[in-house]
């Protein structure tokens, strides 16, 4: 082996390191705990250093909107953490409507609607078929599901407008889950469990910019509770 050929792989071991630290640093640290510290001020600057003139230019112009992609994916992962939303960092397989839910692939689906939940929706999700359908995680437990979209940041940083989110069918109320339930006015919206009486139930907002809501007590009106959302780093559309 030839001593420029052995540098080579040295430094392409280097950087598939220093990819996977990356990798872990975005995904699984948080960069408001201080105990993280040390580890990203290594990594950055390890980083840095690989980069030439105009790369570390173009991180600087960069950097105030990754770190604020970072800040929201870290409260988002709180927030799931504490309604009990688990979050799928991906975006949702998803079979066409003619194509029998993805029944060729033996894979659990859940039909999906393209109408969005959020205060002042207002469309029934029944009124038209399935837009398509969803493969499910294999760790989801029994139980019938649908698959809607989200519109609005009422339910910020947990929820935001183009996420899917999985519910699951039925009218249990828990103080702090997120649910989706149907308002008189505003059609269906997703919010979390406030104040439960025998006469209202709250809906509150995640986002302190928008207010809650009230609806009557009654089963009918909840459709199901919120479990999962997908959430892709691009956060684009779900397309069938």
């Amino acid at each position: 082996m030839e001593p420029n050929e052995k540098n080579l792989i040295t430094e392409d071991a280097a950087d598939f390191l220093l990819e996977l630290a990356a990798r872990l640093a975005y995904e699984r640290m948080d960069p408001t705990d201080p105990r993280h510290g040390p580890f990203l001020d290594w990594l950055a600057r390890d980083a840095r250093l690989r980069l030439t003139a105009s790369e570390r230019r173009e991180i600087d112009r960069q950097a105030p909107l990754f770190a604020e992609r970072v800040l929201r994916r870290v409260a988002a992962a709180r927030a799931g953490a504490r309604h009990r939303v688990r979050c799928v960092n991906e975006a949702p397989r998803s079979y066409s409507a003619g194509d029998d839910g993805g029944a060729g692939t033996r894979e659990r689906t859940t039909p999906w609607w393209d109408l969005s939940v959020a205060a002042g929706a207002g469309r029934e999700l029944w009124d038209e078929p399935p837009s398509a359908f969803l493969g499910l995680p294999d760790d989801v437990g029994d139980g019938r599901y649908v698959g809607l979209t989200v519109a609005g940041e009422s339910m910020a940083p947990l929820l935001h407008t183009g996420d899917t989110i999985l519910v699951r069918l039925g009218p249990e109320l828990a103080a702090d889950q997120v649910v989706v339930a149907r308002h008189p006015e505003h059609g269906y919206v997703v919010k979390q469990v406030g104040r439960v009486t025998p006469m209202r139930v709250e809906l509150t907002s995640l986002n302190a910019d928008y207010p809650s809501l009230e609806i009557p007590n009654d089963a009918s009106l909840v459709l199901g509770t919120v479990v999962l959302r997908w959430c892709p780093h691009d956060r684009g559309r779900l397309t069938a």
